[in-house]
């Protein structure tokens, strides 16, 4: 049996912003000491930690003075270099690995991954030159989907939809910064996330799939989380679960493993990104469910058992952008039922933080919603009722 780290302990967080300070709140409250490395010397996470360091996230001599205050160090960045996760699993009990961080950012390693292990991927070849596109196209056919090899920040990419071969040499760009994955394009039908969270011993648990939906306003997409919905199958969750428990075993980490999928109109399912941290809407989990990702995280890293995760509240979550202070503090006012998020670090420059509703009745609610202007009146939002999981 792996030892766990008992509270007391120094967690290590390499990697500011909302996730990180999320995570500092749910390890104090369980009674652990807590040192953050950030880039920023106002990093809300940082202010909140009991040690700060701040420094180039890929320092090795801040890394080396955070592995030697922490008892375990977890990262919530994908701008770690090969190199830093090497050198810290030298020199400290590290919750995530240099195989699944290639894994999870780069996307020919990625596909080769899934396909190894008989999970469904769109078909898919290597461009290193503009030609190479024309090839791959042809045998793929359009439209199909150029993206960088190497996956940016939190999955935000220039990727570019190429409908047809008169469009090719808009790739030049893309072809100029490296390798990029050719793939054929896919018409989803809706986007899904699974949680799961494990302790060092693989021991696991699962959260209910959340659905992610474009809001028609801005980048930013809102999330449903509910126990019932109306086009997702019990069998399609299934899949999605062992797909999930699959991909977090063989990456060989401890505490999050996050996959999101497609779902096309013919129940195709096809994983679309992996994470190993928690991501920024998770935060819907502190109050609609039992325990949230990030609890469970900090759980999960300290080899502490897991339980069964209960949902307790059917949720929106949903994005607020900066704009004049006085119309979101009406909205505060006038919307005294909804939960609201507003903190500095959040990833997307103009995002102020999230506003959550817990519908009563759900078609009153989202119409609530729409007419706060959270979402576009274009968008056909779903009310989550159907048969039981």
């Amino acid at each position: 049996m792996s030892e766990r780290i008992l509270p007391g302990s120094t967690i290590g967080i390499i990697g500011g912003g909302i996730v990180s300070y999320q995570l500092v709140l749910s390890a104090k409250k369980m009674g652990y000491k807590v040192a953050v490395l950030s880039e920023s010397q106002n990093c809300i996470a940082g202010k909140t930690a009991d040690i700060h360091f701040v420094c180039n996230i890929n320092d090795e001599v801040s890394l080396l003075k955070l592995a030697e205050v922490s008892d375990v160090v977890t990262v919530i960045t994908e701008t770690l270099d090969k190199n830093t996760y090497k050198y810290l699993a030298e020199k400290t009990f590290f919750s995530q690995n240099m195989y699944a961080h290639s894994i999870v950012k780069n996307r020919y390693l990625q596909k080769q991954f899934l396909d190894s292990h008989s999970i469904n991927i769109t078909p898919y070849e290597s461009a290193v030159v503009v030609s190479d596109v024309y090839d791959a196209a042809e045998r793929i056919g359009y439209p199909c989907i150029v993206k960088q090899e190497n996956r940016q920040l939190y999955g935000w990419d220039n990727n570019l939809i190429i409908h047809s071969a008169f469009e090719i040499n808009q790739t030049v760009p893309l072809i100029q910064q490296g390798l990029c994955v050719v793939e054929s394009y896919i018409e989803k039908q809706s986007e899904w996330e699974i949680t799961l969270c494990l302790n060092d011993e693989g021991y696991y648990t699962i959260f209910p799939p959340v659905r992610i939906e474009a809001t028609n306003i801005g980048e930013l997409p809102y999330i449903e989380s509910f126990e019932e919905w109306e086009d997702l199958k019990k069998d399609t969750v299934n899949q999605m679960e062992l797909i999930t428990k699959v991909i977090a075993s063989e990456l060989g980490v401890s505490g999050t493993v996050k996959v999101s999928y497609f779902l096309t109109n013919e129940d195709n399912l096809y994983v679309n990104n992996i994470y190993t941290f928690p991501r920024e809407h998770d935060i819907l989990t502190i109050h609609s469910c039992s325990l949230s990702v990030f609890d469970l995280h900090i759980k999960s890293i300290c080899n502490f058992s897991l339980p069964v995760v209960r949902q307790l509240a059917p949720t929106y979550l949903l994005p607020l952008y900066k704009g004049k202070k006085e119309a979101l503090y009406d909205l505060m006012e006038k919307k005294n039922k909804w939960q609201f998020f507003l903190n500095d670090g959040f990833r997307h420059t103009q995002q102020e933080g999230f506003a959550q509703v817990f519908p009563i009745n759900k078609q009153e609610s989202l119409q609530e919603i729409k007419y706060a202007g959270l979402i576009s009146d274009s968008v056909e939002i779903q009310d989550g009722q159907s048969e039981k999981r």
